[in-house]
């Protein structure tokens, strides 16, 4: 027997137990701070849906240490980007194709500024500033779907906007509130109709998610329904009829957007 040789398998095991308690302990005190940030900013930014600030990601693909953090704090910089943005109500304000920039630049994350006060108040004041720009060109975007060049319904005239129009491919069979559900690709349409309807009122954009357009016709059992701003009629063909209650938003949308198109003729 080796008596030295012992020793030293004794010692190097004492040296791998020990080590495997520190680290295991220090694996823990790690997730429990990940656990802590991941909360106080849930908390900070009033755990707004679909923002997790999750700090464990299966994406990372094995990394740790300064490659993981960096990873994980990209992650957790875009989910505050996006909340600040919901918050001030900006993607609200632009048109599908801003917003769709916009929701481009949050999700790549290469271009976002640093988080800084600054920063913020900067895009606050820039947003301010450009607040009848983005309304005209939600107006327009607006106009140019209501009253697409050529189209084959005789209520949809092509240079103004009149009391009814008829839009395709909008409404399909319900599964779960209503008899009608809105096609899901043809959504963001009509939560920019009731945007700009309701910025034309003065009443700011809509607040919720979906719009009033969106959830009454969800909410239909029988495919009519009126919000504040429009009459409605689903038809098992896709087509939704929309009547404008309001003829004063209705001129003033003609006014920015149909007047325009007829100078460009």
């Amino acid at each position: 027997m080796n008596t030295s040789t012992d020793l030293a398998k004794r010692e190097t095991l004492t040296v791998m137990l020990n080590t495997y308690k520190q680290a295991t302990e220090d694996i823990e005190t790690a997730y429990a701070l990940l656990e802590a940030a991941q909360g106080r900013l849930r908390s900070a930014f009033l755990d707004t849906p679909g923002y997790s600030f999750s700090t464990n990601d299966r994406n990372m693909h094995g990394s740790i240490g300064k490659e993981a953090s960096t990873w994980i704090n990209k992650k957790v910089k875009k989910d505050a980007w996006r909340c600040i943005v919901e918050r001030m109500e900006l993607r609200r304000l632009l048109s599908i194709k801003r917003r769709d920039e916009l929701d481009k630049q949050l999700e790549d994350g290469k271009e976002l500024p640093d988080l800084t006060e600054d920063n913020i108040l900067a895009m606050f004041e820039q947003s301010a500033a450009n607040v009848n720009t983005y309304l005209e060109e939600a107006v327009k975007e607006v106009f140019e779907y209501l009253r697409p060049p050529g189209s084959r319904f005789k209520t949809n005239t092509e240079f103004e906007l009149g009391r009814k129009v008829i839009l395709s491919w909008i409404v399909e069979k319900g599964w779960n509130r209503g008899k009608y559900q809105v096609n899901h690709q043809r959504e963001k349409y009509l939560v920019a109709l009731d945007n700009v309807f309701s910025m034309l009122d003065g009443q700011g954009p809509v607040k919720s998610y979906h719009g009033p357009l969106y959830c009454t016709i969800a909410d239909s059992q029988d495919g009519n329904g009126e919000t504040p701003y429009f009459k409605f009629k689903c038809y098992m063909n896709g087509n939704l009829h929309l009547e404008f209650k309001r003829a004063d938003l209705v001129a003033r949308l003609n006014a920015i957007a149909g007047g325009n198109r007829l100078k460009t003729q």
